[in-house]
């Protein structure tokens, strides 16, 4: 299955780049959401991030291994995959894409795909997955700004 979400924010691609970090990471987690970040190596092919989800014991571990990350004149990408992944997820493949649009203001996309260990529980998961995604559009617009503000 797939999600999709795309935001236009105030920025270079430079900038825009150097702005996701563990402190980015760490904002687009959802409230609701029991997450703890214990590893996150950056976005450069062979990093990794190690989290653990959910309350209580024992906590779901999830592994994203950085598969690919381009740059070129005005685009920059990278790719987390899964590695080890928390129930029901069986594959997870994660694209980051940031675009510059123009000399102000770029474009963040988040590119999922993934599927579960059967298709009766990736289509239970879809609605959560996309509930925590749905959640970064407004997180990029307060750490990068919101050109409509203009």
């Amino acid at each position: 299955m797939k999600l999709y979400f795309e935001t236009e924010v105030l920025g270079k691609l430079s900038d825009i780049k150097k702005g996701f970090n563990q402190d980015l990471f760490l904002k687009l987690k959802p409230p609701f959401m029991a997450l703890q970040l214990d590893r996150f190596d950056g976005c450069e092919v062979g990093n990794e991030v190690h989290l653990r989800l959910g309350l209580g014991w024992p906590a779901q571990k999830w592994v994203s291994l950085i598969t690919e990350a381009h740059e070129k004149d005005k685009e920059w990408l990278f790719v987390d995959e899964g590695k080890l992944l928390p129930f029901p997820l069986k594959k997870w493949r994660h694209e980051h894409r940031v675009i510059q649009k123009t000399d102000s203001t770029c474009v963040i996309s988040d590119s999922i795909q993934f599927q579960g260990t059967n298709s009766l529980l990736e289509r239970l998961i879809w609605a959560p997955l996309w509930l925590s995604f749905s959640y970064r559009p407004k997180v990029y617009l307060q750490i990068f700004g919101d050109p409509q503000k203009l």
